[in-house]
């Protein structure tokens, strides 16, 4: 692959060096899978997953499906033993509940729904969820535990690298992942995210004044936030362009603050490239 332009690598090593001057450390991974141009700064340093684990939740969900090993209209029962607490809404919602696995993923990965997470864990299997990542390629990328459940004797947490998961979002923009249908539909719940304020934090609107005019950009993407770590990971659509872009940070200071540097991360992106061909 290609180098990005000097100035798109000078702005992302600004924002490292800020990071590393907070005592923090700033994960980038950039694919632009038209151009064929990379850019990576720690990206292969395993950092704590926090909910940016959901994405390879996700895909190891659709491949069981694939496989015949579950269905996604398949309904589950909420428990009063399955509600943890974290972000999602399964959490207050009466016991007893049922939905089927294609609406826990949905949950899952629009909301973060940590209850969704370990439901879909529990039906899939966690090491079916490595075994999935193994086979993609992923050698660092591990699910250890179910989400906001700490098993006496633990050790390690989930664990991912921004360079793997721009390369698993690579596999699902070009339908490597499953099948191109499964990874047609799994970008568009990614494209439904609702907590915005990482990667598209500093976008400019997407959509202009007039009704029916095409948006400038578009993100399918997955944030995580966990004690002294923020993240983002997406998908970044342009006009005839696709870019896969993971941010991971730690100890960069408060949620907003770390968020904020992430923000600017894609800000820096779409500048470098809106307009290009």
């Amino acid at each position: 692959m290609a180098a990005v332009a000097q100035g798109l690598r000078t702005a992302l090593e600004a924002l490292a060096a800020e990071a590393a001057g907070r005592g923090g450390e700033m994960a980038i991974s950039l694919r632009h899978l038209e151009r064929d141009e990379a850019y990576d700064h720690l990206a292969q340093e395993p950092f704590v997953a926090a909910s940016t684990i959901k994405v390879p939740v996700l895909v190891a969900l659709y491949a069981a499906a694939a496989e015949g090993r579950l269905r996604l209209d398949q309904e589950v029962a909420l428990r009063a033993e399955d509600q943890v607490g974290g972000s999602g809404v399964l959490q207050v919602l009466s016991p007893g509940v049922r939905l089927p696995l294609r609406d826990l993923a949905e949950l899952m990965i629009v909301v973060s729904d940590n209850t969704a997470t370990n439901l879909l864990l529990e039906r899939i299997g966690i090491d079916a969820v490595n075994a999935c990542m193994a086979a993609l390629g992923l050698e660092t990328t591990r699910v250890l535990r179910a989400l906001q459940v700490v098993p006496v004797g633990a050790k390690g947490s989930n664990t991912v690298t921004a360079g793997e998961l721009s390369e698993l979002l690579a596999r699902l923009a070009q339908g490597r992942a499953v099948s191109w249908d499964a990874c047609r539909r799994m970008v568009a719940t990614l494209r439904r995210q609702q907590l915005r304020e990482g990667l598209p934090g500093l976008l400019p609107p997407a959509r202009g004044a007039a009704v029916g005019s095409l948006p400038a950009w578009e993100l399918a993407h997955k944030t995580g936030s966990l004690s002294d770590h923020e993240h983002d990971v997406g998908l970044l659509y342009l006009p005839s362009q696709t870019i896969a872009l993971s941010v991971l940070t730690r100890r960069c200071g408060p949620g907003r603050a770390a968020r904020s540097l992430i923000a600017r991360a894609g800000r820096a992106v779409f500048d470098a490239y809106v307009g290009a061909p």
